[in-house]
C-alpha cells in the first residue's frame, strides 16, 4: 500500500486552503461536491505530498466528526490494487469496515474507496483507481 494523501475535515475550504498554500502547497484541482458524504472537497500537493480537504454540509455524515474535532487531520489514505482484497486482508488483522464501497468523484472518475476503523489508530481509507 502507498500513502495516497491525508484527508482533512476543515469548516471553509478557502481558508484551509490558504493556510496550506502559505506552507508551499498548491491547488490540485477544482473544488467537488461529493454527494456521497455530502461535502465540498479538494486536494493540494507539494513535492510529492498531498492532502485532501473535506468540509462537510451539516446533513454529512461527516458533520458529527467536524464538531467533536473542528479542523484536524483524521485519516490517511492508502491506494490499494484491489478494495476486495485488502479489506479481506485488514478484516483479518482486526479492522472493521466502516463504509461500504463507493466512488469517488473528486480523485476520479474510475475511483472507488471504503473506509475502514482500528481501535488503535482509527480510521483509514484505502482507494482503488483503474
Amino acid at each position: 500500500m502507498e500513502i495516497h494523501h491525508i484527508g482533512y475535515l476543515v469548516k471553509k475550504i478557502d481558508y484551509a486552503a490558504k493556510a496550506f498554500k502559505s506552507l508551499g502547497f498548491c491547488m490540485g484541482g477544482a473544488v467537488t461536491y461529493d454527494a456521497g458524504r455530502d461535502a465540498e472537497i479538494c486536494f493540494l500537493d507539494s513535492r510529492g505530498y498531498r492532502v485532501e480537504l473535506v468540509a462537510p454540509r451539516v446533513t454529512s455524515p461527516l458533520h458529527g466528526l467536524m464538531k467533536k474535532y473542528k479542523n484536524t487531520a483524521y485519516h490517511i489514505c492508502y491506494r490499494v490494487p484491489s478494495l476486495e482484497e485488502s479489506v479481506e486482508k485488514l478484516e483479518k488483522d482486526g479492522w472493521h469496515l466502516f463504509k461500504e464501497a463507493e466512488e469517488a468523484p473528486a480523485i476520479g472518475k474510475d475511483a472507488k474507496v471504503v473506509f475502514m476503523m482500528s481501535a488503535d489508530i482509527g480510521m483509514i481509507e484505502l482507494l482503488e483507481m483503474n
